[in-house]
């Protein structure tokens, strides 16, 4: 009696993307196939023979080659290198808190995003704490009113750095803040004007260019973002008050600026104290008018005579009281 055969195992399901050889096929003869009809593998294969042999052992192949590898190492160190450099910029900016900090940084990092940084913070300190925060007190307004006009021009200037790089967000910025400068020079003559009533010409500030100034940063930002909403608000609103009647009961802008640097001119005129027109005669050492000492020494001051002038004589016996009878 023959032994018993053992039963073929039952044929299992395939799990969800395996790959099941057809019956009969060897899976390893399978794989060596695919493997040799693809490209990539047979240059792999055939590499340590090419190099060995003279088809990749020219001097053309070898100096690219080495060529390559120094491109890639130099772009590795500089690469690591700018970002160090970078690093110490923006540590040195962090520490920067006063202007001539943030000019140092502005003179040592020139066209560097540090440096234009350093600029706008340079302009919003001449703008608020050394401009319109002093605008209101006579003895320091001249200073506050030249800083604000400083300020006004490093905001433009910085807008255009701004548009050259496609800061969008910066530029709309700088050009609203101008645009708060400008408008804080409403009603403020020029240097030189010294006339009680001056002509728009001769305003340091226009609600005009202001109003340019916002509805640039609107366009630049974009008129339906909320920041350009908000930039086209305040520029219609200063529309309206520049443009309002002399019959109106609420002044306009240049009204208010004229009205306020004329009260403050008057006010430090009248509290300022008046020189004499001329100072009295007082003896000067050195120039000659001084008393001269006298040429011997004063004696007892004599006393003064009285009736005709006479001084009179003193009795030559002693004088004896009246008898009295």
């Amino acid at each position: 009696m023959n032994a018993a055969q053992p039963n073929p195992p039952a044929p299992v399901a395939p799990k969800p993307g395996e790959v099941v050889p057809p019956a009969g096929k060897d899976p390893n003869l399978l794989l060596q196939k695919e493997l040799e009809e693809n490209s990539l593998y047979n240059w792999l294969r055939d590499l340590p023979s090419k190099l060995r042999s003279s088809h990749f052992a020219t001097p053309k192949v070898l100096g690219g080659v080495l060529l390559v590898a120094l491109a890639g190492g130099l772009w590795w160190w500089f690469s690591g290198e700018s970002k160090r450099t970078a690093a110490g910029h923006w540590k040195a900016l962090n520490g920067a808190t006063t202007p001539a900090e943030l000019e140092k940084i502005v003179k040592e990092y020139p066209n560097s995003p540090q440096a234009l940084i350093a600029r706008r913070s340079v302009a919003e300190i001449q703008f608020g704490t050394e401009g319109t925060a002093k605008l209101d007190t006579g003895e320091t307004r001249g200073a506050a009113i030249e800083s604000i006009a400083k300020a006004r021009e490093e905001f433009l200037a910085l807008a255009e750095e701004y548009k050259k790089v496609g800061d969008k967000a910066l530029r709309a910025m700088c050009l609203r803040q101008a645009a708060e400068a400008e408008e804080s020079l409403i009603g403020i003559p020029k240097a030189g004007v010294t006339a009680l009533e001056w002509d728009v010409s001769q305003d340091r500030g226009t609600a005009a260019k202001a109003v340019e100034y916002y509805t640039e940063a609107a366009r630049t930002i974009g008129e339906s973002t909320a920041a350009g909403e908000r930039f086209t608000k305040l520029a219609q609103q200063l529309t309206e008050k520049a443009n309002r009647k002399p019959d109106d009961p609420l002044p306009s802008p240049r009204q208010i600026g004229m009205y306020l640097h004329q009260q403050i001119k008057t006010k430090v005129a009248e509290t300022s104290p008046k020189s004499p027109d001329k100072l009295p005669d007082t003896p000067t050492t050195g120039t000659g008018t001084e008393p001269k000492a006298p040429d011997k020494p004063l004696g007892p001051v004599a006393t003064p005579p009285t009736g005709s002038g006479a001084a009179p004589k003193p009795p030559t016996r002693p004088l004896t009281p009246p008898t009295v009878k």
